[in-house]
């Protein structure tokens, strides 16, 4: 009876431990195949291989990694690999068809249009399908065309000798560039766009992975009748509606994913309310509803600086050749001090060149060794040098967090007709845009400046010189000022003087916080910053950080004068007087 449960408890102990393989081989899939859609090849290929040492031989979970590596080699153009990957599904499981749909797509980019014909023949057995048997006969055709010299594939061409060396080196190329062309139009993913202007409304076609300019100039074409004068190009914002029905200004590609997210989860929710399957396919793409907008000037775009540029377009995939920049990881210089004081405290053991193995050492000694390190004296200002350190990285994670709000609020003011006086890289509002945000989004904003405003205060909390949540937070408290002002001049006398309070609330406390971030930074820099000696050179054109708050505080001072100004105050000369100094 022992033995027997013995038994049975080591079975199920295998049982388990294939079950925990099999679940961690999936979810490396999952992060490959979501690599592959982002055509991160590179990625995807090291989470398939991954995925490949934790499944049984002989299974179709093998089967489908191996056909998935060679659909990334596809894709990189990488035909003969793409060819192995595919053989090896097939050595797993015999029959499998995406793999031989892959392995014959490789095999005729490499001219091997009757290996080609025979896999696409055994695909077509298992599915019967018209593509299948259409991509078969071409593949038949071009076999034989090579064959012939060429005469199928060229026409009967002047300069094809039949049979001719320089007739079949011909067909192959034609062959080869015609299944490469097909290829790419398969792999090409499209976005629809709904663009509706004035009265008109045309659907227009773009690849997924088309940069901005390349979409505004295609959106340009097809209502050239309206978008071209005699005097040349009429500028236009491209703005789409979010979740709430507020109009957002495109600028850049990160934009349009914007766009695109809030156009699945739009039919997502219309499906869920009416009962009725989504119109849009798992993962699928749905229609991007657009509005054109006649503008003053046309809006810039905003750099999408954080994907490469051949990531996600297949007419540029990356070879083995490209010069890649490697990762540099900063390790901070009090982390490295200690490990030496942790290699000390190992003895002949820490003395070895090169990375530790712990193992080897062996965990007793090491926490001995640890512990030691932990309670000298020199450790204490390193574990100091520690949490300084961690604070910083607590009080900038929420402070980050408040930007995200700030961001929000950003968003609800349309920025594509920049305010007078203020250049297209800045950005800045014209008083029409905040006026429009005031009397619409009023409350939103009211509500991810408080958000925001949490947010820096906590972050002070946790790191009192803090400066740039002060900063940040003086920005915020002058850009809400300048709407609240915009919205005292469209107001009855009573809210008029209510909102004039609260301008010059938020202009005061701008002021005030700014004036507070001067006495939060480092002495070092202040002195360096006055002095002109003990610090890095800065840049050409770029000011210290003193100079930017007292540049930023001078702002304030400048809009106060205005709005003086505006309300015919006697002493609204003086802020300019003030904003020149600063």
């Amino acid at each position: 009876m022992t033995v027997t449960t013995s038994v049975s408890k080591e079975k199920d102990a295998a049982k388990n431990e294939i079950a925990s393989f099999s679940a961690k081989a999936a979810k490396l899939k999952h992060e490959g195949d979501a690599h592959f859609g982002k055509r991160n090849l590179r990625e995807a290929l090291l989470a398939y291989e991954k995925a490949l040492q934790m499944t049984l031989a002989g299974t179709e979970e093998r089967a489908a990694l191996h056909s998935n590596r060679a659909a990334c080699f596809l894709l990189d153009n990488k035909f003969q690999n793409a060819a192995r990957e595919a053989s090896s599904a097939l050595d797993q499981v015999p029959g499998f068809k995406p793999a031989l749909m892959r392995r014959a797509k490789a095999l005729e980019s490499l001219g091997l249009h009757d290996k080609a014909a025979k896999d696409y023949e055994a695909a077509f057995k298992l599915d019967g399908s018209e593509e299948t048997r259409r991509k078969m006969a071409d593949a038949k055709a071009n076999h034989a065309a090579q064959k012939s010299g060429g005469r199928r594939v060229l026409g009967g061409a002047r300069g094809a000798v039949p049979g001719g060396r320089a007739g079949r080196a011909a067909s192959t190329q034609a062959a080869n560039a015609a299944a490469a062309q097909r290829q790419q139009q398969q792999q090409t993913v499209n976005l629809v766009l709904n663009c509706t202007f004035e009265e008109g409304k045309k659907s227009v076609t773009v690849p997924i992975s088309s940069r901005y300019k390349d979409i505004v100039n295609t959106v340009r074409a097809q209502f050239a009748d309206r978008l071209t004068g005699d005097d040349g190009n009429v500028p236009f914002a491209l703005k789409y509606r979010d979740l709430e029905g507020d109009l957002v200004t495109v600028t850049s590609r990160a934009d349009l994913r914007s766009a695109l997210s809030t156009s699945v989860h739009a039919l997502e929710r219309e499906a869920a309310r009416t009962g009725k399957p989504s119109p849009v396919a798992a993962g699928g793409l749905a229609p991007v509803e657009i509005e054109i907008v006649r503008v003053a000037s046309a809006p810039s775009e905003t750099p999408d600086a954080v994907t490469p540029e051949n990531v996600g377009r297949a007419d540029a995939p990356p070879g083995d050749d490209e010069d890649r920049g490697e990762d540099v990881i900063e390790i901070d210089e009090w982390l490295l001090t200690f490990a030496t004081l942790f290699r000390e405290h190992l003895g002949e053991a820490g003395k070895t060149e090169g990375p530790l193995d712990l193992r080897a050492v062996g965990l007793e000694k090491c926490c001995e060794a640890l512990e030691e390190a932990v309670g000298t004296e020199k450790a204490a200002g390193l574990l100091a040098q520690a949490a300084e350190k961690f604070q910083e990285a607590a009080a900038a994670a929420i402070f980050n967090w408040g930007n995200v709000h700030v961001c929000a609020s950003r968003k609800l003011v349309d920025t594509s007709e920049p305010g007078e006086g203020a250049s297209e890289s800045q950005n800045a509002p014209s008083e029409a845009a905040l006026a429009a945000a005031a009397s619409t989004h009023m409350a939103r904003i009211d509500d991810e400046y408080a958000e925001a405003v949490r947010r820096y205060t906590q972050s002070l909390a946790i790191k009192s010189d803090f400066y740039e949540a002060s900063i940040a937070w003086g920005q915020q408290a002058f850009e809400r000022g300048k709407v609240l002002h915009v919205a005292s001049k469209s107001s009855d006398a009573k809210a008029q003087a209510k909102l004039a309070a609260e301008a010059d609330a938020m202009f005061a406390l701008a002021e005030g916080k700014f004036q507070e971030s001067l006495g939060m930074i480092p002495k070092e820099e202040t002195e360096a910053s006055t002095s002109g000696e003990g610090a890095a050179p800065a840049e050409e054109g770029q000011l210290s950080l003193k100079s930017q708050i007292l540049v930023l505080w001078g702002n304030v001072l400048f809009e106060r004068s205005q709005v003086k100004h505006h309300r015919d105050a006697k002493d609204w000369q003086g802020g300019g007087g003030a904003a020149g100094g600063q």
